[in-house]
């Protein structure tokens, strides 16, 4: 039987996890919604508004699910060798590597790829008629759809790698 403070821990790892990726899902959702049914300017100002509060929530988040991973995992692991000399050690391994990535991910479109678009549609609006300037924003729409496509693969991957070091 779990203890009470674990009960607590593992608890706030999957309210951490489900609104990471609830929180990916719905902004995918939102936005695909916006596109076909928010007006351009306000859309800028829809897509900056829902990225800055997601990057917030979801960084406490990603935050809560470190920390109480790591005290997860401090309790089954001992010295620094079982990462790598258990079976338990090397799927939290896969599983970290796999955290990584969404975690540079994440930083890459929010920190990057979110205000370059915006900056680029922004332009878009005084420029009216630019096709060279609308191929360049469909172009970078595209990278950025990619990236969100693979991140949101990557956290998926990080579920079921979470699930094998729960059932072996």
């Amino acid at each position: 039987m779990l203890a009470a403070s674990d009960t607590v821990v593992r608890s706030l790892h999957l309210i951490g996890a489900a609104v990471w990726v609830g929180g990916m899902v719905m902004l995918a959702l939102a936005v695909g919604a916006a596109r076909r049914t928010v007006a351009e300017p306000q859309r800028i100002e829809l897509f900056r508004a829902l990225g800055r509060r997601f990057l917030v929530v979801g960084g406490i988040a990603m935050l809560v699910l470190i920390a109480t991973g790591t005290d997860m995992a401090a309790d089954r692991l001992g010295p620094w060798g079982d990462l790598t000399d258990t079976d338990y050690g090397e799927r939290l391994l896969a599983k970290l590597g796999v955290v990584a990535i969404v975690i540079g991910l994440t930083l890459f479109h929010s920190l990057v790829q979110g205000p370059a678009l915006s900056r680029l549609r922004a332009q878009a609006l005084e420029r009216p008629g630019d096709e060279e300037l609308e191929r360049l924003i469909r172009r970078k729409a595209a990278r950025a759809g990619m990236v969100s496509a693979v991140n949101l693969l990557a956290t998926i991957t990080v579920l079921v790698l979470a699930a094998r070091l729960v059932t072996g």
